[in-house]
């Protein structure tokens, strides 16, 4: 199912919303991770260059076939051989069978922009039962206020309000990170 309000601007555009390499650095995603997966990895902003940060692999999913088309010849034109792309949507049995092969070895999770989704908590549960023991899930999200591009305020979530999910789902806060101009990032990991 595609998200409501989930439509990307072009390329371009969004490129000038994000520091990639800096928002990966300060959501500790380095070499201590070994398997990544992308939620909504859309164009590869974070996808890319997280394959040259983790130790393994970087696993992209969207529910665009055109965003895992626009990845593949990034991925091709660079040569990056430890990124897999899976078109489905994370909350279908079908895409998380696909996953199967990760079980136990996916360490990091990003929901990035994507929380203002219908349903947050049943995502943010599902990446829970995803993500293995010792794991993390990094959230960025715009900040509630006017920006120039993402949700609508009805639907925009606050930082709050996403901790307050993430608690219910059985994670714990780990770092509240500012991202200038326009994002805030939350670090999770799974209460034991």
């Amino acid at each position: 199912m595609k998200y409501r309000e989930s439509g990307m601007p072009s390329e371009q555009m969004w490129d000038t919303f994000f520091n990639p390499q800096r928002i990966l650095n300060l959501m500790d995603i380095d070499k201590s991770v070994n398997t990544l997966l992308d939620i909504g990895c859309g164009y590869g902003t974070f996808l890319i260059p997280a394959a040259n940060l983790v130790s393994g692999t970087v696993v992209g999913i969207d529910i665009e076939s055109e965003m895992i088309d626009a990845c593949k010849i990034k991925i091709r034109e660079q040569d990056i051989a430890n990124i897999d792309l899976i078109c489905g949507d994370i909350s279908t049995e079908n895409t998380v069978i696909k996953l199967d092969k990760y079980k136990d070895a996916i360490d990091y999770v990003t929901l990035f922009n994507i929380l203002h989704c219908e349903q947050p908590l049943y995502l943010l549960k599902n990446v829970y039962d995803i993500v293995n023991s010792n794991g993390k899930i990094g959230v960025i999200h715009w900040k509630y206020e006017n920006t120039p591009r993402g949700p609508s305020m009805g639907i925009r979530p606050t930082s709050e309000m996403i901790i307050d999910w993430a608690a219910k789902a059985g994670l714990f806060l780990e770092k509240y990170v500012e991202l200038p101009p326009y994002h805030f990032g939350l670090v999770f990991i799974k209460k034991s």
